[in-house]
């Protein structure tokens, strides 16, 4: 269920600085009612967003844009999840992990970050 990417970063003569890896689930192999209940994603319509810079404007305040970094990664999942070790991790054999937090790549992943949010 859960497929690991590992990209080595080079410095500008070519020497290894570090290597970068991530975990990433593979949702579309979830089933609804079994790993998750609902899906979730949060869309912002260009009417609400107009209006929300008309007032910013009219009233003079100041409007900032936020981005997180890792957003999903600090939702909590309220259904147990299990994934098996991404390779290079040795576990006791038919051992598998629970996921504690969401990943990338999980269904219910916007909806848990947005509830922690």
């Amino acid at each position: 269920m859960v497929i690991g990417g590992c990209t080595v970063k080079t410095r500008a003569y070519g020497s290894i600085e570090h290597y970068k890896a991530r975990l990433v689930a593979q949702g579309f192999t979830q089933e609804y009612g079994i790993d998750y209940q609902e899906t979730f994603a949060l869309v912002a319509r260009m009417t609400s967003v107009r209006i929300l810079l008309v007032i910013t404007t009219a009233k003079s305040w100041c409007l900032h844009q936020m981005d997180v970094k890792n957003a999903f990664l600090n939702g909590e999942l309220q259904e147990e999840v299990y994934m098996h070790p991404p390779s290079g991790m040795e576990l006791p054999p038919r051992m598998v992990l629970r996921l504690l937090k969401a990943l990338y790549g999980l269904k219910q992943s916007p909806r848990a970050w947005f509830e922690k949010f």
